[in-house]
């Protein structure tokens, strides 16, 4: 609760709502290196929670910004896929086929500094090539 992250990514079709919060029970499979959304709370069962702002819309595409609440593995990967939203260019979670790198970027860090307790915060733009290019 330190440290405050902010991503952006492109994502595959078009989530409807400007913002939302996507909330799920996530299981982690360490043997496939995999998480998947499941049903049911149990053994290794953790709930995931994100906040999501849609920054824009093009060709199909829509690029988001997202607040992670809780910090699981693959947690946007799998949060966006399991809505058939996958990242572009996520192989694992996604299409199998695509191209490009994985459209997931950490875009803003803040937190205190350890010693003198000053604020930090530190932003940096996705790249300008395919997929934010486009959106």
């Amino acid at each position: 609760g330190e440290f405050y992250k902010e991503y952006v990514a492109v994502i595959h079709g078009n989530p409807g709502e400007e913002q939302g919060m996507l909330r799920d029970l996530l299981l982690r499979n360490k043997q496939e290196r995999k998480t998947y959304i499941v049903t049911e709370p149990g053994k290794d069962v953790q709930e995931a929670r994100l906040s999501y702002q849609v920054l824009n819309r093009a060709q199909g595409l829509t690029r988001v910004r997202i607040q992670l609440h809780t910090g699981r593995t693959h947690q946007i990967r799998t949060q966006f896929s399991g809505r058939g939203w996958p990242l572009v260019g996520d192989r694992k979670y996604g299409i199998p086929d695509e191209s490009s790198e994985i459209a997931l970027w950490s875009y803003r860090l803040a937190f205190n500094h350890p010693y003198s307790g000053k604020p930090m915060e530190f932003i940096l733009e996705p790249p300008s090539d395919y997929p934010w290019s486009i959106c």
